[in-house]
């Protein structure tokens, strides 16, 4: 990283910012959750829907904000997405009803995607090839980041302000990012003409054709589909099972998600030495072995606190993946009039995978931890499936080149 200008260096600090609005937009306002659903008169659950709203907000926002980062460029995109975002926060303090909280959340959720979306493209644009995937790991350690002070954040302000507080400062973020964005980030697509006419549908199928890009983007997705899993079941393995205090979770889940950031840093380090496409093969081969011994700790009935312990190895490889399938999925469409697109498929699919592995997990729970094993389990298996049929394909192909 020591190779970066300081006009690079404020590229990347912008760059990382957009990325951290998605996650602090997320967990900043959950210590809100009880004071919300009593202006309200609702329930928490209630409250929780305008999470789902958010993440449904986000998974079509970013199929809209790709292709007009191709055809408008990237900086004019991402100051729409901003303006969008700030709008709608502000217009979250003085919603009546739980109902319209939802709604407005939904659009300010359209809105925080422009940045996350774009940003990926302009990594691929701004910046030489041999250094993108350490921006990308750079990016994975701050999306690691952000949900562990994002709460602790939403403390402070509550502990000043009303829950409507919460979405100020949202509000004020966004507008810090929207000055930075103009003062700092440059116009970095050298594509905008050709794009007037372009077919966003006809694009994203030529996209999806490019077999890397959909390998990588699937790997992706489930990978977040296992962290999501294990988002989802924290609390019901730390704290039920585990039988730790609830200030004790928000400490094991910092570790994990310390994990986490470890492997994002250790990209930059292993990819001087290892190919990324290894690095993949690799970190998925760890994670398929951590995800079988768990599931033979859960039924061997050894202690709880043994499996959190592998738990945490079992995080730990994401942080690798992360990046290094981000950089696999995207880079093939550098330069070019769709890596806006690229971009915003990529992380609409990622979603999409992100969604199944969580409800084939709720399909096949019953309560136990073993269920949760066995859906990490069924994540890694999948994950390193994908991998196996593309080595397969390549070495078919060889074959036939050489015959």
């Amino acid at each position: 990283m020591k190779n970066f200008s300081l006009q690079q260096w404020l590229v990347i600090v912008v760059l990382a910012l957009l990325t951290a609005l998605e996650p602090l937009s997320i967990d900043l306002y959950l210590p809100g959750f009880i004071d919300i659903a009593k202006a309200f008169s609702t329930t928490i659950p209630s409250v929780q829907i305008s999470l789902s709203t958010f993440l449904g907000g986000f998974a079509v926002g970013q199929l809209l904000w790709g292709p007009l980062a191709d055809r408008w460029g990237r900086k004019k995109p991402i100051l729409l997405s901003l303006l969008i975002f700030v709008v709608a926060s502000v217009a979250c303090i003085y919603v009546r009803t739980v109902e319209q909280l939802w709604v407005v959340r939904f659009i300010q959720a359209i809105g925080g995607c422009g940045g996350i979306v774009i940003s990926r493209a302009v990594v691929t644009d701004y910046f030489d090839k041999t250094k993108t995937l350490k921006i990308f790991a750079l990016l994975a350690l701050i999306m690691g980041v952000a949900p562990i002070i994002a709460p602790s954040i939403g403390n402070a302000v509550l502990s000043v302000f009303s829950w409507q507080g919460l979405f100020g400062a949202m509000a004020v973020l966004g507008a810090v990012l929207f000055l930075l964005t103009i003062l700092f980030l440059p116009e970095s697509s050298k594509r905008q003409a050709s794009n007037k006419d372009a077919n966003v549908v006809k694009d994203y199928l030529q996209i999806l054709k490019v077999k890397k890009f959909t390998v990588y983007s699937l790997i992706a997705g489930i990978v977040n589909g296992a962290l999501m899993i294990y988002v989802a079941n924290g609390p019901f393995l730390i704290m039920e099972k585990g039988g730790f205090s609830s200030d004790m979770f928000g400490l094991i889940f910092g570790i994990n998600a310390f994990g986490l950031m470890i492997g994002s840093y250790l990209t930059n380090v292993l990819q001087k030495y290892i190919a990324t496409n290894k690095l993949v093969r690799y970190a998925l081969m760890f994670m398929l072995a951590v995800s079988i011994a768990m599931l033979g700790a859960i039924y061997a009935n050894v202690s709880i606190h043994i499996i959190l312990v592998i738990l945490f190895f079992y995080i730990f490889p994401m942080g690798i993946l992360f990046p290094a399938t981000t950089e696999l999925a995207i880079t093939p469409f550098a330069g070019t009039r769709n890596s806006g697109s690229a971009s915003a498929l990529f992380g609409s699919v990622q979603l999409l995978m992100a969604f199944f592995c969580s409800m084939g997990a709720n399909l096949i729970s019953d309560g136990t931890v073993g269920a949760v094993g066995l859906s990490f389990a069924l994540c890694s298996i999948l994950a390193f499936v994908i991998v196996f049929v593309k080595i397969a394909a390549q070495e078919g192909l060889r074959r036939q080149s050489v015959h």
